[in-house]
């Protein structure tokens, strides 16, 4: 039904992701609790833990990437496709909120002067 090939995985791929999720959910509330009670150590410990399951996400999910990439490799072209679209959206969209906060304010004289 999706023409992305990593909707056509097992659904049994992404269960660590969820798994993950839980954990980093559990080891933020945690940190939070710790800051609540004024605990740095605790804060701290928790804080370095959840940022670590954040890392074993990421990585996990370039497994899935790469696991799409070679399950569907007609699929590939189209997934490369979207992200530069996305990409170049952004870039533009950067770009226009550039020249409307910095290069229009000082076109019309309005923008900070250096003193």
């Amino acid at each position: 039904m999706f023409p992305i090939g990593a909707s056509n995985l097992p659904s049994g791929m992404y269960t660590p992701l969820v798994v993950l999720l839980a954990a980093y959910a559990v080891l933020s509330l945690l940190a939070n609790r710790a800051r609540s009670k004024e605990d740095s150590g605790g804060t701290e410990r928790f804080a370095t833990y959840a940022f670590l399951v954040l890392l074993v996400a990421a990585l996990y999910t370039i497994v899935l990437v790469i696991s799409a990439i070679f399950a569907y490799p007609s699929r590939s072209t189209d997934m490369v496709t979207i992200v530069l679209v996305i990409c170049g959206f952004f870039a533009l969209l950067l770009f226009a909120f550039f020249v409307l906060a910095e290069v229009l304010p000082r076109a019309l004289g309005r923008g900070r002067t250096e003193r």
